[in-house]
């Protein structure tokens, strides 16, 4: 005994009379909205050292830090900032700057780095620094999802290592540590027509 649905023309005949339903009803449908879609990819390679000191007295608070990496758009740039306050007095300062670096050389545990870097005071500091890795290297990652409804939906990943190092060169420096990361972001922007 045979089903209609087992006849070859009988499902022929069924798939093409729902295609043709399916047709008149896209057919029917409001237009899609547009949409535009963004893509970032960006790797990351950066080296940080950084001294905090307070007075025995507790007025008087210090830092000192100064870092190179990859430059937002292209290249490696070296950073510097010093800046001190007395609470007690009021009284404080603050100079910074950066530059293009002269020499950048990332390797996975070591960083090599100079630049002559003009400060905000109107003078320039040279710096010829070394991050020497030590310790493990400790791997991390994000990922988030973004969505507003009939506006954009947004997805972001990020995924890295961190070092803890120690720094040789013009300057010495308590803490350090030395920084990889890769990255991408999609944003979908929904426009109303």
């Amino acid at each position: 005994m045979r089903t209609a649905n087992s006849n070859p023309r009988t499902r022929i005949a069924a798939i093409a009379g729902l295609a043709a339903a399916l047709g008149s009803a896209l057919v029917a449908a409001p237009p899609a909205q547009a949409a535009d879609v963004f893509r970032m990819q960006y790797t990351s390679e950066y080296a940080q050292a950084y001294t905090s000191t307070m007075s025995e007295d507790g007025c008087a608070f210090s830092s000192i830090s100064a870092a190179a990496g990859t430059a937002f758009g292209g290249g490696t740039t070296m950073f510097y900032s010093s800046s001190s306050f007395n609470v007690c007095t009021g009284e404080g300062y603050s100079v910074y700057g950066e530059a293009p670096t002269e020499v950048f050389t990332f390797e996975r545990t070591s960083v090599h780095a100079t630049a002559t870097v003009p400060l905000s005071n109107g003078t320039d500091i040279g710096l010829d620094l070394t991050w020497q890795g030590t310790g493990t290297i400790e791997r991390g990652g994000s990922t988030s999802r973004d969505i507003l409804p009939g506006q954009f939906v947004q997805r972001t990943t990020n995924h890295g290592t961190i070092q803890e190092a120690v720094v040789s060169g013009t300057l010495s420096f308590e803490n350090a540590y030395i920084s990889a990361s890769k990255g991408s972001s999609m944003t979908v922007v929904i426009a109303s027509q």
